[in-house]
């Protein structure tokens, strides 16, 4: 049993035991680091050099069988799927249930409209879909979806703002007008945002915030690069957005260092979160040589102020070293390929006038793609304002890990540690009776959790029912 796994059962245990949806009894784990990035450049697996989009958050709605919580909140149960839907070999806290929604050609970041339906970008046929059910028997079937656009290169990004849908490609912001419930082919192509650098990470994840400003975050274009330019989320104005045909290099640099920040998404606060995959094959010889197989730590960041500088390439974050060596998660050291340049030293790492370090560790190579904060009717009161982040899972570490949703759980509007949410029920965290790679995450009208698996082909909906 590995440190992660343990740690991650004894936080499940513990959370479920104090929601009282668990009798308290002695965790037996296993363990998991789960993991991946890839290596930039080759293949893309794990959410490197693939990542995740924006996933959306519906405005919540339908109501089924209501519950009522042990502090009289009234709940809604989102176990909607039949049967013959539910996802074989997963393992959820008790109360939870999953099942196939919809099964379609690799999609990858997805958005929830206002009115429920599913828009999902499948990355091998290039298009955005509209993925609804019309007959409320709980799944989208090969009747219930609609192709919105198609446009060369369409891989991941997607979103909604100001009557437009907003998808990207390797190198271009494209938009479309929407009216929410249009289930046909849009009409009106325009391009927001041209001359993205290509190559390397091609994933790029696009949001808004309340301003109407866009923030565009693009991957580094190898496994480590020779300095940050390329790997940064650019910022544009509501008028840049507007007047389209932007260069990509006239956006404000809004954060600096992210070697490639996959999922961002926005707290009920309005502040700005990212999870972000590290680079692969990591060796200092100092802090015992080959140390990849739980180096560097994938990322949850918080992007409080503009214009900061988050360490990538000069810098890493230690998840586990070995003892007597590691001072523990979060740590910052300097990366070999650096730390004789007479700058970027362990201490320059640390000093947080120069690095902002993330605000939780996640294991290595795990490939986080997406996050979402929960804003259902659904699921327990306790899980309301916590994030939800998919593991895509590792390409080049063994064993294996990732493959999975985690929950964040957030005290004091601070992420203080994260469970297994949704995963494969065995000591293992992937096997051929378990296809998943989760990549995009969305809440739906009735509080499910929607979340995107490229790998199966799958929109799966994770309820819960007292």
């Amino acid at each position: 049993m590995t440190g992660r796994h343990f740690s991650l059962r004894l936080g499940l245990v513990a959370a479920l035991c104090a929601s009282a949806l668990l009798a308290c009894s002695d965790p037996s784990p296993t363990e998991r680091d789960a993991g991946v990035e890839m290596d930039a450049g080759s293949q893309t697996d794990a959410g490197d050099q693939n990542p995740t989009s924006d996933a959306g958050v519906a405005d919540g709605g339908g109501s089924s069988d209501a519950g009522t919580s042990d502090a009289g909140t009234s709940l809604t149960n989102s176990c909607l799927g039949p049967a013959s839907a539910t996802v074989a070999n997963a393992r959820l806290p008790a109360g939870y249930c999953a099942w196939t929604w919809a099964t379609i050609a690799n999609p990858r970041g997805l958005i929830v409209a206002p009115n429920g339906d599913v828009l999902v970008v499948e990355r091998t046929a290039a298009r955005i879909t509209a993925l609804y059910d019309s007959n409320g028997d709980g799944v989208s079937d090969s009747s219930e979806r609609a192709t919105l656009a198609e446009a060369t290169g369409l891989n991941h990004g997607i979103t909604l703002h100001g009557g437009y849908l907003y998808a990207s490609s390797t190198t271009s912001v494209l938009r479309w007008p929407f009216a929410t419930g249009t289930r046909s082919a849009l009409s009106g192509q325009e391009v927001v945002v041209t001359g993205i650098p290509t190559g390397g990470h091609v994933t790029r994840t696009l949001i808004f915030d309340a301003e109407g400003r866009l923030y565009v975050s693009v991957g580094s274009g190898s496994n480590v690069d020779t300095n940050s330019a390329r790997s940064r989320i650019r910022r544009f104005t509501p008028a840049q957005v507007q007047a389209g045909n932007v260069a990509f290099t006239d956006g404000e640099v809004f954060a600096d260092g992210l070697r490639n920040e996959v999922g961002l998404r926005f707290d009920s606060q309005g502040r700005l979160w990212g999870v972000e995959n590290g680079r692969d094959n990591l060796n200092r010889a100092d802090l015992g040589g080959d140390i990849h197989t739980d180096n560097p730590a994938e990322e949850l960041n918080l992007f409080a102020e503009a214009g900061r500088f988050y360490g990538y390439p000069y810098c890493f974050s230690e998840f586990l070293l070995p003892s007597g060596v590691g001072m523990g998660p979060k740590t910052q050291w300097a990366d070999p390929g650096f730390m004789s340049d007479g700058t970027h030293s362990d201490a320059w790492c640390r000093d947080v006038n120069n690095v902002v370090p993330p605000l939780l560790a996640m294991p290595a190579h795990v490939a986080p793609l997406d996050i979402v904060f929960y804003d259902g009717a659904s699921f327990p009161p306790e899980v309301v304002d916590d994030a939800f982040v998919s593991f895509h899972g590792s390409w080049n570490r063994q064993p294996a890990q990732g493959y999975e949703v985690v929950r964040v759980v957030f005290e004091n509007g601070l992420p203080v540690r994260y469970e297994p949410f949704f995963e494969f029920d065995s000591a293992s965290d992937t096997a051929a009776s378990w296809p998943h790679r989760p990549v995009g995450l969305g809440v739906g009208p009735h509080g499910e959790l929607f979340v995107s698996s490229d790998a199966s082909g799958q929109i799966i909906a994770i309820g819960y029912q007292r």
